[in-house]
This record gives C-alpha cells, structure tokens and sequence, in this order.
C-alpha cells in the first residue's frame, strides 16, 4: 500500500510539470504577438499612416484625455481628432515600450501581457484580444501631452523693416520651427543657429513662392548647418526652418536663432 500512497504526489509532479511546458509555451505565443503588434504599430506612426493605424483601433475606442474622455465612434472621428489621440508623446510611449529581455537594457515602459491582450507605455495604452486580433481599445493621454507638436509659422518682425533680432525655441519629435522673413531683390539674409547641441538641430533657408531650398555656403554634403547666409533672388517671404536631428524621441533640443536682413 506505501508504494501507491508514494505514487500519488510524485504523479501529481508529474503532471504539474508536463503542464508547465505548454503554459510557457503560450505565454511565448502571446508575447510574440504583442511586440509584432507593438512594432506594426511604431512603424505606421513613423509613415505616418493614419489609415493604417485606424485599422489597429477597434471602436468604440475610450480616450482619457484627463479633465475628459474623448469617445471615438469611429474611423472618421479618429482620423477628426488624430492630433488629439496621437500626439508626438503618445508615439514615444509606444516606441519605448519593451517586454524585458535577458542582457538587454531594461526598457522604460514594460509590456504587460496578458491573456486578453497588452498593456503599452506605462499602462495607458490598453490593446484587447479578439477574433480580429489585438486592437487598441483604450487609452490614457500622458501629463502635459500635445507639448511637442509643432508650432504655426512665426512671422519676423524688423522693427525698422531691416536689422537684427532673435528668438529661443525648443525643438521635439520631428518638428521643424519655421520663421518667416519678407525680404526684396538683392537683400542679404542672414540666420544663424546658437546654443544647441552639437548634430540637433540644422538651418535650412526656403522660398516661400517656389518651395525651393536655397543654397548656401559650405559644404554640401554636411547634413548639419548653423549658419546660412546669402542674397536672396527675388522679392517675397522666405521660410528660414530649425529642422530637429536625430530620433524621434529623444529629449527636445533648445536652441537659440538669430536672423538679420541689410
């Protein structure tokens, strides 16, 4: 009788570590099914496929944008409100979202997956599982989000309609801060970038009229410039651009901008 009493717990063993295997097997399934979801995701914001990413929503989608909740009925009132929804800062909360792996750095927001889906970018963005895969079904807006949009263009103003004036900007994401200078035939444009980062930030002179960048001095094959100065070929507004360098979401740039017409 001992040996079938012994039986018993080591059968019980047994099949708790026959069943292990299959358990660790689908949590590898469902983990490799949020990050490839993760990843899709961060690749339609960089096109900036907005169609794309309406199809990865399933609606009613439920935005809490802090004093209030925004519902989203559907694609239309998606791709209506997408500035609101998909801020620069919501894209780095999922671009910086990871499961931890091994050796690896660990990342800043960790991936919770679960059996019904996963939670990105510190738990405020929710994806559910269903017969059409995981699509996000909730979402908490970050403190402080839309601060990193882009700004409307910013007319310079000479007080004597010629001279010298400067502005201080901040740069985040992938915007670009435009100035718009008024200038006449012959007269010499003069910007130059001051007190940012080294390979943050680049110039980047345009007329308005022709959309066409126009050359300046130096090399051009230097992928970061500080200073344009030129003559400028026709009256009319030229656009001088602060264009940001490097990712997407790393920290925002502050430079200081000072532009001149004689």
């Amino acid at each position: 009788m001992t040996p079938r009493r012994a039986a018993g717990p080591l059968l019980a063993v047994l099949l708790s570590a026959a069943g292990a295997a299959p358990l660790d097997a689908q949590q590898a399934r469902l983990e490799t099914q949020a990050e490839t979801f993760r990843r899709r995701l961060v690749d339609a914001l960089a096109r900036g496929d907005r169609r794309g990413i309406a199809n990865m929503v399933r609606y009613r989608l439920t935005v809490n944008a802090g004093v209030i909740y925004v519902p989203i009925v559907d694609r239309a009132t998606l791709l209506q409100l997408w500035d609101v929804v998909f801020p620069p800062e919501v894209r780095c909360l999922i671009e910086e979202s990871r499961l931890p792996s091994p050796g690896a750095p660990a990342p800043r927001y960790v991936m919770r997956v679960d059996a019904g889906g996963v939670f990105m970018g510190d738990n405020r963005i929710r994806a559910d599982r269903g017969a059409d895969g995981l699509k996000i079904t909730r979402m908490t807006l970050p403190p402080g989000f839309g601060a990193s949009a882009a700004g409307k263009p910013r007319p310079v103003i000479f007080k004597w309609g010629k001279g010298r004036v400067k502005y201080a900007g901040r740069l985040s994401a992938d915007n670009v801060d435009v100035y718009l200078v008024t200038a006449h035939k012959g007269d010499i444009l003069n910007a130059q970038l001051e007190r940012v980062p080294a390979r943050s930030a680049s110039l980047r002179v345009v007329q308005q009229a022709s959309n066409r960048e126009l050359p300046a001095p130096g090399p051009s094959s230097t992928s970061v410039r500080r200073l344009w100065a030129g003559v400028v070929p026709d009256a009319g507004e030229y656009r001088v651009e602060v264009v940001r360098l490097g990712a997407y979401c790393d920290p925002a740039a502050n430079y200081q901008l000072v532009v001149s017409l004689e």
